[in-house]
């Protein structure tokens, strides 16, 4: 007998209602943190998920009451292992976002992406959203336009935007009977398919700009620890002019801004994860000679203070009360929704 897609699931039914939100927020903290508008108890329903692991992407298949959705600085500094986009359609309800630089609404007509290199704020009415997620590396290969991709991919309600729709919609008629052996050709077809819509759009005058930008960018990653990283060198490695490399870097607030935001991540990271270093050590580690300034930068962008962060760091970004033992099967679900979104880079399962 034919092996099904992979399928985890919450849903009214599963556990006690009171349980499914903060098991909703379980499922997508790998991606951000979602809190809902109104007392759980007081909703007109309760959030549902259903996710597909289709081995290079996911598929969710998502309802819920009014949320706030947040990927700020402290929770990039945990998650930064998971940049991945979003493709998603709204069947119904709306969703205020602001990504990066850019704001924009989700609604039902429209195909938007969500960028997860860059920071989100949103907050939504009560939805229900299809969403295919992508990781940054399957997309730099088989989707080269959408690197940079954020907000609104089609103009609303033309041909391309209800082309998409009807694919999103046929998908999720048809992924709860399909099979592991149909995977790779509904992969091929999905991602053909967006492709070559995006090409027609508005994004692709951004894609060049937007590939240059990433690799510059992992060039500072790789090199945080260089004391004498900055403009100059940047320049002379990619043989570029100022104007050139602050044109680029002008939608993340400046080249030197960008450097310091990743520095300050590092030192998050290894403030959490290396307990018994001394927290100015690892200051010193990134270019930061002056505890007090180190300090209030990092509580300026974080909104904690260094050892906040390690007294309350969670790298893991597991919500805190789950239900209880007789729960235990939408507990697993929710884990295992978590942990794809965690290692779909690497085809985890």
């Amino acid at each position: 007998m034919a092996n099904l897609i992979p399928k985890a699931s919450l849903a009214p039914g599963m556990v006690p209602n009171e349980w499914l939100q903060p098991l909703f927020s379980q499922s997508i903290s790998a991606y951000m943190d979602a809190q809902p508008l109104v007392d759980p108890t007081l909703a007109s329903r309760p959030p549902e998920i259903h996710q597909y692991h289709l081995g290079q992407a996911l598929f969710l298949d998502t309802s819920f009451d009014g949320q706030r959705f947040r990927r700020d600085p402290a929770w990039m500094a945990r998650n930064d292992d998971v940049d991945h986009i979003a493709v998603q359609m709204f069947v119904r309800g709306i969703n205020n976002v602001v990504n990066g630089a850019q704001q924009f609404q989700q609604k039902r007509g429209n195909i938007t992406a969500v960028n997860l290199a860059y920071e989100i704020s949103a907050q939504s009415t009560e939805s229900e959203v299809l969403t295919l997620i992508f990781p940054r590396e399957l997309v730099q290969v088989e989707l080269p336009l959408m690197v940079d991709a954020m907000g609104t991919l089609f103009d609303d309600n033309s041909a391309s935007a209800q082309v998409f729709s009807d694919h999103m919609l046929s998908l999720q008629r048809n992924l709860v009977t399909a099979t592991t052996a149909e995977v790779a050709p509904l992969m091929q077809g999905t991602m053909g398919l967006l492709d070559s819509l995006v090409r027609y759009g508005d994004i692709a005058s951004a894609a060049a700009q937007g590939a240059t930008l990433r690799t510059i960018c992992g060039f500072i990653d790789q090199h945080l620890h260089d004391p004498t990283l900055g403009v100059d060198g940047i320049c002379q490695q990619f043989r570029c002019s100022r104007a050139t490399l602050y044109r680029l870097f002008q939608p993340l607030g400046g080249v030197r801004e960008h450097i310091q935001r990743r520095r300050l991540i590092a030192c998050f990271k290894a403030i959490v994860q290396h307990g018994q270093r001394r927290i100015y050590d690892i200051a010193l580690d990134f270019g930061f000679v002056s505890p007090s300034h180190f300090s209030n930068l990092f509580r300026g962008y974080f909104g904690i203070t260094p050892r906040q962060a390690r007294e309350d760091g969670n790298p893991a970004g597991i919500a805190g009360d789950l239900p209880p033992a007789d729960g235990q099967a939408a507990r697993d679900y929710a884990e295992l929704m978590w942990r794809w979104g965690k290692t779909l880079a690497n085809g985890g399962g």
